[in-house]
């Protein structure tokens, strides 16, 4: 029975909370994870699970060094598969609820600075399509904050060059519009215009997907990664930089420049404000950089 209440669990994520396929293969190895060790617990049925066994199964994840993030993750995937048998009054309490979050220490995005990120796109090499391709993809993702499930899912369709607005179908199936500014419009519509259908008619490729491989064939996030990797190798080895990274900087940057975190949070399709103001603390953190250099008392400022 218990792969039924998962498959339950997994159906309701699906057609009444509309969550991604993604987010639902998260749940769903979670979820499988906890099975297989009750399973080797010989503790056949989920729904009699007590306290001490999942003591028993979190000591395990410690032991196998997981990152208190990840351990978290799995408690709250099993939280919720727990509080939806409780609801079907499969089972009277929900024995997840017993069990506390790990603290996990703050940690601020990556993101790069104003003058870093004009150079870093600055030096991408255009002279051949795949060039430009790069240069209209990392130009928009730096331009409208996208994540890179967006960016390789973008249609030709979700484009309005009129208005300068994307159509982005985000995270939970929840859209949202998003604009872009001239120069990353120019650079795309140079892209879509003249490289992408060069490429797409080489390889009799028909389909509306932006951004595709040397192929015709629609980018992956892998792609996306490597294409940034190798970008990135070319402008400075020595930096730490990710897809993420043009996302973070985006966010970071117009916080900076004065925008209203509920407007960006809107942008960035987040459903929690709270999950937007961690950039508030990367702003924070920058206006006391640049104070600690300028200001004329201050004993550690640099010539």
């Amino acid at each position: 029975m218990n792969n039924q209440y998962k498959k339950e669990y997994l159906d309701y994520l699906h057609y009444q909370k509309n969550y991604s396929d993604l987010t639902i293969k998260e749940y769903e190895r979670d979820i499988d994870s906890f099975l297989n060790y009750l399973k080797q617990e010989a503790i056949d049925d989920c729904l009699s699970v007590t306290y001490q066994d999942i003591r028993g199964y979190l000591a395990m994840l410690h032991l196998d060094e997981l990152a208190s993030k990840t351990i978290n993750r799995k408690i709250s995937s099993l939280r919720g598969f727990y509080k939806f048998m409780q609801n079907e009054e499969y089972i009277n309490d929900n024995p997840f609820l017993e069990v506390d979050l790990l603290k996990v220490g703050q940690r601020n995005p990556d993101v790069l600075y104003i003058d870093e990120m004009m150079d870093l796109l600055d030096s991408i090499d255009t002279s051949t399509p795949l060039g430009r391709r790069n240069q209209a993809m990392l130009e928009l993702m730096y331009a409208s904050g996208l994540r890179c499930s967006e960016v390789v899912n973008l249609t030709l369709s979700q484009i309005n060059f009129s208005r300068q607005v994307l159509l982005i179908h985000g995270k939970g199936k929840k859209d949202r519009y998003v604009p872009f500014h001239d120069f990353a419009a120019e650079c795309l519509k140079n892209y879509i215009q003249e490289d992408r259908q060069e490429i797409m008619n080489k390889y009799h490729e028909d389909h509306d997907y932006v951004f595709i491989n040397k192929f015709g064939k629609k980018l992956t996030n892998r792609g996306v990664e490597n294409i940034v990797d190798r970008v990135c190798a070319n402008y400075d080895p020595t930096k730490k930089i990710h897809p993420h990274t043009f996302r973070h900087s985006f966010a970071t940057h117009l916080l900076e420049e004065g925008i209203d975190i509920r407007l960006l949070q809107e942008l960035l399709g987040h459903a929690s404000l709270s999950t937007t103001q961690i950039y508030t603390h990367v702003s924070i953190q920058h206006l006391k950089e640049v104070y600690d250099h300028s200001h004329p008392r201050n004993n550690t400022k640099k010539d």
